[in-house]
């Protein structure tokens, strides 16, 4: 279903259902309510007529209500002897004949509700709902004993005689009023349905026309198209969306850029030394080198090269991927150093670099891959020998949040220009070119959520690295 479809149905299904809802809620207690007026009536009527009955001259106060009652007494052949309506109220005379006619001729007709727990149910079921000549009565009938006294039964020493007197009250206004209100609804939901599929209709129209014009743009742009100028869209979150869409172009852009230097760096990188075994390997072959020894020797040099920057390009590469887990287990960082101390130990002492250190005698421990924290703090020690550094100083502190390792030397100081690009991929400054091992050391560090920075000056060169005890998010 299109989403047009579905904002143009729903909230249409949603009001006339809360119509359909109103009315099945209004009409049964509109019932209701004519059902407790109409009893109370006549329960009223009833209670002067007992008060008459017992004697009791002055009947009982009632209390307003919206129906008024006629009461009609016959005698036990049915035949009428009083009417409370006036002599000239032809229609209430009339009436009021049918009303006993309906009962003689359906003495076993159905009450309206069944027998109840509940006491107006209870009440209503003393009650019949007639209709005469298109209107509706609710009509009760009591039995009295003893003699009639004009307009009511009374108790006396007479020879008793018995009466039946039915009360009932036209309850026909009020169910007309309960249909002026039903259609009174129909029309109000008619009209507002008109009007909210109106708004919908217009609404839906400009969302759509906005979530073209927004799809249009994101594949003109996916497409790399020229843009002059990017299009307002007339709702907020719109123009959100196509902001958002505009920063991942930017850095899908960026990421590409950034993979094609990488790949350009790589493949200079590899031309190197890949011509150098060329150069060698058909001077082997033609003949033409003299010690075969030497230049078998260059080879194997420069093959390592090569397989070292491989594995880098393949280390970082990994890093990158989202797919790459860390292998989460405690590490002793003080243990760890050691190691990469005594592991590069020959080479340093080939290079006369001096390696001095500052280790506490606690276990400074945290939570992280440790094979890929000895490789970050190789590289950083391997580039300390590599370029005839006298000493190498390194110290690790335990702090509140989490390590701190300071590697230091005093080789030549790094321009502040060259500082902030140090840990970039193939970096070429005035005094050489990086490679890839500083951007792989920072690369592990990040995904430990740690930090790490350098700082340079003429005294020395001092590489930073802050690590959390733990690893929150990977």
């Amino acid at each position: 279903m299109r989403f047009r479809t579905t904002l143009f149905v729903q909230p249409l299904a949603i009001l006339m259902l809360s119509f359909i809802m109103i009315l099945l809620v209004f009409n049964p207690l509109l019932r209701i309510f004519i059902a407790e007026q109409a009893i109370t009536a006549m329960q009223m009527q009833y209670a002067t007529l007992d008060a008459y009955h017992s004697g009791e001259k002055s009947p009982q106060k009632t209390t307003d209500n919206i129906f008024e009652t006629t009461y009609v007494i016959v005698d036990d052949q049915f035949d009428i002897q009083y009417i409370s309506a006036s002599l000239y109220d032809l229609s209430e005379k009339t009436i009021s004949k049918k009303v006993v006619d309906d009962f003689i001729n359906h003495p076993k007709a159905d009450w309206s509700y069944r027998e109840s727990s509940n006491y107006f149910l209870a009440q209503l079921h003393q009650f019949r709902k007639v209709r005469v000549d298109g209107a509706s009565y609710m009509v009760k009938m009591k039995s009295y004993s003893r003699q009639l006294e004009g307009n009511y039964i009374a108790k006396s020493d007479a020879q008793s005689s018995k009466y039946y007197v039915f009360v009932f009250a036209n309850v026909t206004p009020i169910e007309e009023f309960e249909s002026y209100i039903n259609i009174l609804l129909l029309v109000v939901m008619v009209i507002v349905g008109l009007v909210a599929s109106l708004s919908i209709y217009v609404t839906s129209r400009k969302l759509d026309r906005n979530f073209s014009n927004l799809k249009s743009y994101i594949l003109r742009l996916g497409n790399r198209e020229k843009m002059e100028d990017d299009p307002y869209f007339a709702y907020h979150e719109f123009n959100e969306v196509r902001e958002t869409v505009n920063h991942m172009s930017d850095l899908i852009d960026a990421n590409q850029r950034s993979q094609q230097l990488f790949f350009q760096n790589s493949s200079h990188e590899l031309r190197t030394p890949l011509m150098s075994i060329q150069g060698y390997a058909e001077g082997i072959r033609e003949g033409i080198i003299p010690n075969t020894q030497e230049a078998a020797g260059i080879i194997v040099d420069e093959s390592d090269k090569m397989a070292h920057l491989v594995e880098d390009m393949l280390t970082l590469s990994n890093m990158e991927s989202i797919q790459t887990q860390l292998y989460l287990e405690p590490v002793n960082i003080t243990d760890l150093l050691y190691d990469v101390i005594w592991r590069l130990k020959a080479a340093a002492d080939e290079r006369g670099l001096v390696f001095v250190h500052h280790f506490s005698s606690e276990e400074v421990m945290i939570e992280g891959d440790e094979k890929l924290l000895e490789r970050a703090v190789s590289n950083i020690v391997s580039n300390a020998i590599r370029y005839d550094n006298k000493y190498l100083t390194i110290s690790v502190e335990q702090l509140e949040t989490g390590v701190r390792i300071e590697l230091a030397n005093d080789g030549e100081p790094i321009a502040a220009d060259d500082l902030e690009h140090l840990f970039e991929r193939f970096y070429k400054s005035k005094s050489g070119q990086f490679g890839l091992g500083l951007a792989i050391t920072k690369e592990i560090i990040e995904r430990h959520q740690g930090t790490i920075r350098a700082t340079s000056n003429e005294e020395k060169t001092c590489f930073i690295i802050d690590l959390p005890n733990t690893q929150k998010h990977l």
